[in-house]
């Protein structure tokens, strides 16, 4: 992890206390400047591991940095990446209303969202292959939620910490998709 102080498992661990307990930290970039994306791709992997470990199923994914305009703000070239799970969607239908508490999440945010139901596993090739795995598509919202202090950090930041709080109340719209 390019000499850093902590080990991904560390830092790890530590985001995941910071979310179990809905408090806050200092982003690990102001601690350790040399922590890179893949040192974060490194830690949330760790952190996917535990989620996983503890009865947390991967069901989709987030996908955030898709607004090119703010890619030289943060340092990036593409959108990153991060697994949503069973615990943090809910899907709203005529006899389920939606209700999520805001109280355990850091900072929240409401973002609208699309949501896509893929049918099959994507594979590489084009456009046309990509939108023939779709199987339903769905307007949304996401509660997003920030451990860092006034939502400033760095890409790094956010992609270690996507994993264990991003994603944190995601909510379908009725309907099935």
């Amino acid at each position: 992890m390019n000499g850093q102080d902590a080990t991904r498992g560390e830092i790890a661990r530590s985001l995941l206390e910071v979310a179990r307990r809905a408090g806050s930290c200092a982003p690990v970039t102001d601690r350790d400047p040399g922590f890179d994306l893949a040192a974060a791709y490194g830690v949330s992997a760790e952190i996917r591991s535990h989620r996983i470990a503890v009865g947390e199923a991967p069901v989709g994914w987030k996908i955030g940095f898709t607004n090119r305009t703010i890619w030289d703000e943060y340092g990036v070239h593409a959108p990153i990446w991060g697994p949503v799970y069973d615990s943090t969607v809910e899907v709203v239908t005529d006899d389920t209303p939606a209700g999520c508490g805001v109280a355990r999440l850091m900072e929240p945010r409401i973002e609208p969202e699309i949501v896509f139901r893929v049918a099959r596993p994507l594979r590489e090739g084009s456009s046309e292959a990509e939108l023939a795995c779709i199987d339903g598509v769905a307007l949304g919202f996401e509660l997003v939620q920030s451990p860092y202090p006034d939502w400033r950090f760095r890409a790094p930041d956010t992609v270690a910490a996507l994993r264990c709080m991003d994603c944190s109340g995601i909510v379908l719209c009725r309907g099935d998709g």
